[in-house]
């Protein structure tokens, strides 16, 4: 009985995809906000090196932010599934992905980056701040975001199961036709 109640909370625990976020100080260039008028922003360095910030795509694209980490299986399993996704709709949305590891793991961060061919931005928040700032509590990954163009949250989704990409596809598809 023992055994089985202690497999079904890992269960729980691995599909959920509930973790605590550490938050150790921040580098200084990244940055996020939501202002009171719903605006959103994103400003973090890129794993290979480079930078992304929202506002040089403002208005021209809209932006799927999916915040993930190295060690969540969900997460990983909804990157994956991101990248099929994401030919489809580069030309009118952004996809990024923050991971939320510490700078102790980035290279597990690279090394995923790398052996699964994701083809969109990867951005790290080895701090935490960023993170901490945009999702509720700032303690629970998978999150995945949908922002307009203009920089209005569209949706947010907390967690991660099989062929919920299908809902997001639908929330991509109304918010094209607009």
């Amino acid at each position: 009985m023992i055994k089985r109640f202690a497999l079904c909370l890992i269960v729980i625990f691995v599909f959920s995809g509930c973790v605590s976020i550490e938050n150790s100080g921040g580098s200084g260039k990244e940055s996020a906000e939501i202002s009171t008028g719903g605006s959103f922003s994103l400003s973090l360095d890129t794993v290979d090196g480079g930078h992304f910030d929202f506002e040089n795509i403002k208005g021209e694209k809209h932006l799927l932010v999916a915040f993930w980490a190295t060690w969540c299986e969900p997460c990983k399993t909804e990157l994956r599934k991101l990248s099929e996704m994401y030919p489809d709709y580069l030309e009118k949305v952004e996809f990024v992905a923050v991971s939320t590891d510490t700078e102790e793991s980035l290279d597990r961060v690279d090394a995923f980056v790398i052996e699964n061919s994701i083809p969109f931005p990867v951005l790290i928040d080895p701090s935490g701040n960023t993170v901490s700032t945009i999702i509720p509590g700032g303690e629970t990954v998978p999150y995945t975001m949908l922002i307009s163009k203009d920089g209005e949250i569209i949706s947010r989704h907390t967690g991660y199961k099989p062929g919920e990409e299908e809902v997001l596809k639908r929330e991509i598809e109304v918010l094209l036709e607009k």
